[in-house]
């Protein structure tokens, strides 16, 4: 690690922490990756510009620049730190996601993955998977008919799914038009989420959002009995979904982001449930 480490100061839209070195050796990675090339392309910089927006960008180029020029990153000091299995995987898809950001994965960042995934001791084909999800926004992946089937994955017993438009006046007032919603999702008939062709709306325990799906970078799978799922975002804010028994969620996801081909060939956009989701 370089001795000048970046001052993380707190900020609204950042759950990043000064205080919390496995943040600390995360920004290390991104600014050595957005640099390690001789060059900061300006998608780079600003995705590092989301995840410190404090900073001026002027200040952010030549902080990531000193990390390229230092040399590869302190991957002992960063598996070190970086030890639970769901911090390891939101890692690595960060790390996709800025080797991504330049419109293509080179050799020397697919090697950096791999050094990651085999530090961490993640499954065979993690980085061929994380690539896979943190691949350029498309629309064709998050379709009426591709979220109708991937809501088909979970074995839901006290979740309710219901199509037609948001009926909780706290939802829609932090979706935007773009959010194109197709299927809403209750507990005990109360409407709690809704997945649309644009991303994910629902009641977070900061309050009601709006998560873009080409703004989503990682999930949790929630472990302990009674844990919520978790989103993560370019900004480095943590989502965290006020009930769970919307865990299910991450079989969703997974399908969503897993592959560009149809879920089933047979589709249908019919979502049907017995009564009404209510506010």
């Amino acid at each position: 690690m370089l001795d000048k480490q970046i001052e993380l100061a707190p900020h609204a839209r950042s759950s990043l922490r000064d205080d919390n070195p496995a943040h600390q050796a995360l920004l290390a990675l991104l600014a050595y990756m957005a640099s390690s090339n001789g060059t900061v392309d300006e998608r780079e910089l600003a995705f590092l510009g989301r995840l410190l927006p404090d900073r001026r960008m002027a200040d952010l180029r030549d902080w990531a620049v000193q990390y390229g020029e230092a040399g590869a990153p302190d991957f002992a000091y960063l598996f070190g730190v970086i030890r639970q299995p769901q911090d390891q995987w939101t890692c690595l898809r960060f790390a996709a996601r800025m080797a991504w950001k330049d419109g293509s994965v080179d050799e020397a960042e697919q090697v950096l993955l791999t050094r990651l995934s085999e530090g961490f001791r993640l499954p065979e084909g993690a980085v061929d998977r994380v690539l896979r999800e943190m691949a350029p926004f498309e629309t064709e992946r998050f379709s009426k008919e591709r979220i109708v089937e991937a809501l088909k994955a979970p074995n839901w017993d006290t979740v309710q799914m219901a199509g037609g438009e948001l009926v909780s006046t706290d939802l829609q007032a932090v979706a935007p038009d773009s959010a194109g919603i197709v299927a809403r999702i209750g507990v005990d008939r109360t409407e709690i989420a809704a997945l649309g062709t644009g991303g994910v709306v629902a009641r977070f325990r900061d309050g009601p959002a709006f998560v873009a799906w080409d703004d989503l970078v990682s999930y949790s799978r929630p472990q302990a009995l009674g844990a919520a799922l978790t989103l993560h975002t370019e900004d480095g804010r943590a989502y965290h979904l006020v009930d769970s028994r919307l865990g299910g969620l991450v079989m969703v996801f997974d399908r969503l982001l897993a592959s560009m081909e149809p879920l089933k060939a047979e589709s249908t956009v019919e979502i049907t449930m017995d009564g009404t989701v209510k506010d």
